[in-house]
Formats: C-alpha cells, sequence, structure tokens
C-alpha cells in the first residue's frame, strides 16, 4: 500500500491589505473603548444593589511624536470623539522635544500642523536627555514619560495615550527575554498601568502593526521618520529589522501565536503578584514590618515575591535576582539589630530582634554637637528642621497631668541628641533608668534611636521622643496651664516607623 505524506498544516493568517476602511476603523475605535473604560475604571465589577452613575467623560493626553503610530492613534480618537455618546471630554496632542536629531525641530511643525488640521490643542515640551549611568533610549524614555506626567496633571487629565501596540510588546518580550528577566519584565506592558499620578494607556496593545498601517494607507495619512529607527546598532530596531522578518519567514503568522505567548506570561505574573501581595498581608505588621520566621517558613521563591513586593509598597524598584537573594540570606543568617544592612534607593532594609523593617536613609548628618533652642510662645507646632519633625504642644482641658506652663517658659527650652548616660523616669511607681534601657523595653530599634528627639529645660530632661515626659515635671495643678508633648516626624518617616512606643 502506497504511504500518503503527510503535510503541516498552515496557520491561518489574517491579510488586513484587502480590509476596508470600516472595518479598520471600527476595530481600532473599538480598542480605544475598550481601553479608555478601563482607564477609567468602568470595568471594575459592580455591587448588584449599586446603580452605576453616568460615566465620566475621559481628558486624555496623548503622546504624539509624529510617528506612524501616534500619527494613527491621534486620528482614530478624533475619529471616537466626534462620534454620538463619545467617551472623550477632550484631547490633548504633547510633543516632546528631546533634540537629539537634526530634524527634530521639523517634527515639532509637522506635528503642530496636524494637530491644528485635526482641531486638536497641542503642545511642545522640550526635554534635557540626562544619560548619566543609562543609555540614550531609558534616559529618553524617562524624561518623556516624566513630561507626559506634567502636562496630564495641568490638563487635568484622566489618562495619558500612547501608540505602543502588539509588535512592539512582542519585541519588549524579547529584549528581556535576552536580558534574562523574570515574569513581570517578560509580561512587558500592560494596557493600563496605574501610578501615583495619571494612569497610562496602551489602547493598541493588542491591535498588530499590520492593521494600523493598513489605516494609514486607507485614510492617506503622513508620518514623519525618525532615522534613529533603522539605526540597528540599538536593540530594539536590530530585532525588528533583522530578528523577526527571518523569523517571519520560518514561520509564517507566527507573530499572533507568540502575542498570545506574552499575554499568558501577563496573566501569569498578575497572579504571582495577587499571591505575593496576600502572603506579605500575612507576614507583615501593622508598622509594616516583615515577621522574619512567617517569611521564612513560605517557599524560597514565594519569599522573593513578598520581598519584592514589600519593596514596591515604599515605591521602591525590586533589586536584582542575585541582590534579593541576598537580602534574604541576610534575613536568615544574622540575628542583630547591627548587622543587617541592605541598602535600596534611598531606603535601608535593617533587622530588628525577628523583624525586618524599612527605614529612609537621612540626607542629613546631624551633628551630635549641636543643640536646637526653642523660643516658647505657648501651644503650636515647634519645627525642627534637623530632625525632620516638629514638637506638639496642645494645652490640656479640665483635669489631667502635664508639663506647667511655668516650666516651659522659665527655659531656656533646648532639643538635643543623646549623648550616652541620661537618667529618665517614665513612670512613678518605677526607679530612674537610663534611656537606653528605656528604649529597649518600648522594643525601639538602636538604630531609630538617633532619629529621636530629647526636650531639655534648662539642665532638666523633660521628654523623650518614642518615651514620653518624666513623670517628675508633670503636674495637675488646674491653676496653671498645662501641656502634653508630641513628637511629630515628618510624614515619609512617620509611615516608616512608630513615633510613640
Amino acid at each position: 500500500m502506497p504511504q500518503r505524506r503527510l503535510q503541516a498544516r498552515k496557520p491561518r493568517i489574517r491579510s488586513y491589505a484587502t480590509l476596508s476602511l470600516r472595518t479598520v476603523q471600527a476595530e481600532l475605535i473599538d480598542a480605544l473603548k475598550q481601553a479608555i473604560d478601563e482607564g477609567l475604571g468602568l470595568n471594575r465589577p459592580q455591587s448588584l444593589f449599586h446603580h452605576r452613575e453616568t460615566p465620566q467623560k475621559a481628558r486624555i493626553v496623548v503622546g504624539f511624536s509624529g510617528g506612524r503610530d501616534s500619527v494613527a492613534l491621534l486620528n482614530a480618537l478624533v475619529l471616537l470623539k466626534q462620534k454620538r455618546q463619545s467617551p472623550i471630554e477632550e484631547i490633548l496632542a504633547l510633543h516632546v522635544h528631546h533634540a537629539l536629531s537634526p530634524n527634530a525641530n521639523k517634527w515639532a511643525r509637522f506635528c503642530r500642523e496636524m494637530a491644528s488640521h485635526l482641531q486638536v490643542p497641542f503642545k511642545v515640551t522640550y526635554v534635557q536627555v540626562k544619560t548619566q549611568g543609562e543609555g540614550i533610549e531609558a534616559a529618553a524614555r524617562e524624561a518623556r514619560y516624566a513630561a507626559l506626567e506634567n502636562a496630564a496633571k495641568s490638563f487635568n487629565a484622566s489618562m495619558i495615550m500612547t501608540a505602543h501596540h502588539q509588535d512592539d510588546r512582542l519585541e519588549t518580550f524579547l529584549i528581556q527575554w535576552m536580558r534574562g528577566s523574570g515574569v513581570e519584565g517578560l509580561a512587558t506592558f500592560p494596557l493600563v498601568r496605574h501610578t501615583d499620578g495619571v494612569p497610562i494607556v496602551r489602547p493598541w496593545l493588542h491591535v498588530p502593526r499590520a492593521l494600523i498601517e493598513r489605516f494609514l494607507q486607507l485614510k492617506e495619512l503622513s508620518w514623519v521618520d525618525d532615522e534613529s529607527n533603522d539605526d540597528t546598532a540599538y536593540l530594539r530596531n536590530a530585532i525588528r529589522h533583522e530578528v523577526l522578518p527571518v523569523m517571519d519567514k520560518i514561520r509564517p503568522g507566527f507573530r499572533q501565536a507568540a502575542a498570545r505567548s506574552v499575554e499568558l506570561v501577563a496573566q501569569t505574573a498578575m497572579v504571582l503578584k495577587d499571591v505575593a501581595r496576600e502572603d506579605l498581608e500575612r507576614v507583615q505588621s501593622s508598622d509594616r514590618s516583615l515577621s522574619i520566621p512567617l517569611l521564612m517558613a513560605l517557599s524560597p521563591a514565594r519569599q522573593s515575591w513578598v520581598l519584592r513586593a514589600w519593596f514596591e509598597s515604599f515605591g521602591l524598584l525590586p533589586p536584582s535576582k542575585a541582590r534579593l537573594e541576598e537580602a534574604l540570606r541576610q534575613a536568615r543568617e544574622t540575628h542583630s539589630d547591627t548587622k543587617l544592612t541592605f541598602r535600596i534607593d534611598n531606603f535601608e532594609m535593617k533587622r530588628h530582634g525577628s523583624r525586618l523593617v524599612m527605614r529612609e536613609c537621612s540626607s542629613i548628618k546631624r551633628d551630635q554637637t549641636q543643640f536646637e533652642t526653642l523660643t516658647w510662645k505657648g501651644a503650636g507646632r515647634y519645627s525642627l528642621p534637623s530632625w525632620n519633625g516638629e514638637l506638639v504642644f496642645t494645652a490640656i482641658q479640665g483635669s489631667g497631668e502635664g508639663i506647667g506652663e511655668s516650666l516651659l517658659a522659665e527655659g531656656p527650652l533646648q532639643v538635643r541628641p543623646r549623648q550616652g548616660g541620661e537618667k529618665f523616669k517614665l513612670t512613678r511607681n518605677r526607679p530612674r533608668k537610663t534611656l537606653k534601657a528605656w528604649y529597649q523595653e518600648a522594643d525601639i530599634a538602636e538604630f531609630d534611636r538617633p532619629s529621636l528627639p530629647l526636650l531639655w529645660c534648662g539642665n532638666d530632661l523633660v521628654y523623650a521622643a518614642g518615651l514620653g515626659p518624666d513623670v517628675r515635671y508633670l503636674t495637675a495643678d488646674e491653676n496653671q496651664i498645662r501641656y502634653r508633648i508630641e513628637w511629630k516626624p515628618d510624614e515619609t518617616l512617620l509611615s516608616l516607623m512608630q513615633a510613640e512606643h
């Protein structure tokens, strides 16, 4: 019996070259609508008993470089804005002038003319690209997003939009893969990235470049070409012009399949981050410190994810895998407050007993011999710049103990750093002890003690931040004004440590 040769089934490849303008516009605008809803938070689940209010309209700042993708995005947004019941209130086209190309001024003029033709408000922002410690691409990107954020705040925008598409995401995936990135890096960028400021929305994240090019062709739109996009000395350009075409020949239609893989990786990263946040809640205390025993009870992989989530909660970018492993090693092997100090950006991870704590590195080197003198003016806030905080004096109403005004007015009042050996009486039924002993009893970490000021009235230590007043100077005499004293560190410090124990 003759054998039949099995032929490989060719993947179905969608041809965009034959699509009509109506079809192309419908797909692009539908993607815009969904992204706007995501950016406005309208896709979040609602209670059965909650009636959604009339959806707000979006104020959008568009990153408008004048390249093909941003030209297509701006034109599609204008089409959507012109529709009945449009979700868009207003659009601002922002062109970021990097001054890196001799053609930069021409690009700015082109963008201004197109925005004027579309009757869209337009703005040019000039930025200086600083390349210290990073490549020019990364530095330009950082400057660009900072400019977009500033413009969005001024415009009272509800979102920033960029024209990244499916092919951009695939290129980013390959770059991250070549760099040995983990799941988060391989997940590339999300549809909506929520920041402390205005969310960044990439509406065409799932739209292939070919569909955008078909839109430009059918609309007969022009754009500018950045000559640096053809320079294969840049990794992204090398992947775009030399690697991906070869992969297209090897397996036509692979881009759509690869896009599905990238999306699956992104979903995996989301699940892992959700698990990490749940683990973090279990091992983290109300003061944001981590229980080392609970952390070490997790698997090594989950320990790393928890530590990453903890760093991110302080607004820090997670360190490399090697540095994360080093941080965990120190947490596992050290046994005192002073042995563990792990620096990340302007913060330090330290160990206090069985907990990991995060402290901001002080930019002020305090002179241990320098005192701050307070001029007594009654109740109120007394700023202590060199201590990054303030002392608050509050008059006590009615009965109750406090430090009498006669003592405070007699002064002089000085704030001093701890010198060592100071004695203090914190409770009436216990003898005087050294500040060191009281700090230990109050479980105040040794590395936090230098940040706690001491208030002296003449030669008498009347108040120690973190502990309270010396009871020998308290009075309940209602014939004079009495004051409660509180130490209030700046907000950043307050979020990292308890001001009063």
